[in-house]
């Protein structure tokens, strides 16, 4: 399914991969020291990023709970109804996902603006 230890393509295989793809890519491709690399990628992380994207991780994870369970609670006593009830639910947790990514988004950039550079 994808990392080493079922936590997706982002679990802590993906974290490797990512990070060492970047480092090739910067340190051996283009000639950055380093030392330069890792300050740079070190500069970019923030402690209210990391805690924003704990929280959204989840709330997406209770709305998906909550519509899974909703709909399937509340489908009709067939295959069909069961299938149906996957799809609507599977459809409005993207949609209600998208428009709260959107909102938590938006008041995470005017409490915490982005910093330059």
């Amino acid at each position: 399914m994808g990392g080493e230890h079922g936590g997706g393509a982002a679990g802590p295989a993906g974290h490797r991969r990512g990070g060492g793809g970047g480092y090739f890519f910067n340190v051996i491709i283009q000639g950055v020291t380093p030392g330069a690399y890792f300050d740079g990628a070190l500069s970019l992380l923030v402690t209210s990023d990391l805690l924003v994207t704990l929280l959204k991780a989840w709330i997406f994870g209770f709305i998906a709970a909550i519509m899974a369970c909703y709909f399937g609670m509340t489908c009709q006593t067939s295959p069909v109804g069961v299938g149906r009830a996957v799809n609507q639910s599977t459809v409005v947790t993207f949609v209600l996902v998208f428009a709260v990514n959107y909102v938590i988004t938006m008041i995470y950039f005017l409490a915490y603006p982005p910093r330059a550079l």
